[in-house]
């Protein structure tokens, strides 16, 4: 029933984590110009992870610096990408493809999120 919408819509710009983030700390409405509302397919560090039961909310990935500090959030998963999220662990590498919704609460946010 869930598509991933975000595999649909074409190839995506691909940027690390921590250079999204600092584009958008460094210049939020030059950041927004070229990131917000597209595809992007970010590699980073996994911080936390939540994967909420079936019908109880929708997985998500914090991608986190160097320092543990967050940097990026990735919201709007798939439920059949619960298990895959279950089984990441902080300081792992990972590549996630969503839409760049643009700075919420001081970060960088991705919706309709896919691992990829």
């Amino acid at each position: 029933m869930d598509e991933k919408r975000a595999e649909r819509e074409g190839p995506g710009i691909t940027i690390s984590a921590e250079d999204l983030f600092r584009a958008y700390q460094a210049n939020e409405a030059d950041a927004d110009k070229l990131y917000q509302g597209k595809i992007v397919i970010l590699t980073g560090t996994v911080g936390t992870t939540s994967t909420p039961e079936a019908g109880m909310g929708r997985p998500a990935v914090i991608l986190v610096d160097s320092r543990q500090q967050a940097i990026v959030n990735c919201f709007g998963f798939a439920p059949s990408d619960r298990e895959a999220i279950a089984k990441l662990r902080n300081g792992q590498k990972v590549t996630v493809k969503g839409k760049c919704m643009g700075k919420i609460a001081d970060q960088p946010v991705l919706e309709d999120s896919v691992l990829q």
